[in-house]
């Protein structure tokens, strides 16, 4: 594989796609959903990417080169571009405080570099006191946060707004729909009072709970518990292959 130049949040200089995958002890947390999602958006953008025997071949050598027991792997492709590196990750264990973000933004149905803009709303979400930002779109439509999928407690039912919305179909979104009973729907800003608990979802992350939206608290109960352990029964790691 080609060394390529990085950007400052480690990125190849120039564009394309890319996944992220959690790794435990060298195996990948849902590595065939990253690369058919990935195989979805080259073929939608026109990118070439490598084989997938190729594929599995690099992300073996690159965790066996820099081996952690809990890593984060980020998998890039782009014309010219095939870039794989497994970094340490830190598992995070705290809830989560967001705010909303104050531009309408429409997100993208492919997971694109440069990322950039995406890293600007967490560094000024971070200036206010608060980890991430919930985005909406010119409906005031809830759709995403800056780097994860939101699922929303609301009158008994847990729902995550649809692609239509303008959002990422993220892997653990996907979980949470086909396999633990999340249902999709749109959710207004104005249902924000009506929210009982909530969650981050992402591949590194997992499912995070949010333990306040702006000055709002929000519960993590039973059903959060529940959810939780749901998704992460899920999203257990496996071999490359």
């Amino acid at each position: 594989m080609n060394t390529y130049e990085l950007d400052d949040y480690g990125f190849p200089k120039g564009s394309g796609i890319f996944e992220t995958v959690k790794s435990v002890d060298g195996k990948l947390v849902s590595l065939n959903r990253h690369m058919r999602r990935a195989v979805d958006s080259a073929r939608a953008l026109g990118i070439s990417i490598p084989g997938e025997e190729d594929i599995r071949n690099e992300i073996t050598k690159i965790i066996t080169a820099n081996p952690h027991s809990l890593g984060k792997l980020r998998i890039c492709f782009g014309n010219n571009i095939f870039s794989a590196t497994h970094e340490k990750y830190e598992e995070r264990t705290e809830t989560a405080r967001v705010n909303f973000y104050s531009e309408t933004i429409l997100g993208s149905q492919h997971k694109r570099f440069p990322y950039d803009s995406r890293f600007a709303i967490i560094d000024a979400a971070r200036d206010e006191g608060f980890d991430d930002s919930i985005l909406f779109n010119a409906k005031n439509e809830i759709t995403e946060s800056a780097v994860a999928n939101l699922i929303f407690y609301i009158g008994d039912e847990w729902v995550t707004p649809p692609i239509t919305a303008g959002l990422l179909p993220g892997v653990v979104r996907a979980i949470a729909i086909e396999l633990c009973g999340v249902k999709v729907r749109p959710v207004h800003v104005s249902e924000i009072p009506d929210v009982e608990s909530a969650f981050l979802v992402s591949s590194l992350r997992i499912a995070q709970p949010i333990s306040h939206i702006g000055d709002m608290k929000v519960k993590i109960g039973e059903a959060s518990l529940a959810l939780q352990a749901q998704i992460n029964a899920h999203s257990q790691p496996v071999s490359v292959g």
